[in-house]
């Protein structure tokens, strides 16, 4: 895959911004989670326990994968 320079940098900065939200609202991104299935899809959906620290999880991963790309994409 070919990308620009700038390119290359909104997407590892894009997946660093996203890692941070994760760690620091995961409360916020369930809530509008419900709310996106609830008009997106026509479901309810209810985080169960331990969904924040799933949430959270996911963000490290989300800086996991910014630092490589960051270090790929230079």
């Amino acid at each position: 895959m070919d990308l620009t320079r700038t390119e290359g940098r909104l997407l590892w900065t894009g997946m660093a911004i996203a890692g941070v939200l994760h760690l620091l609202i995961p409360g916020v991104l369930l809530s509008l989670a419900k709310v996106g299935y609830r008009w997106v899809l026509a479901v309810e959906f209810t985080p169960q326990k331990g969904a924040r620290q799933r949430v959270r999880l996911l963000g490290v991963a989300n800086l996991v994968v910014a630092a490589v790309l960051k270090r790929i994409l230079g």
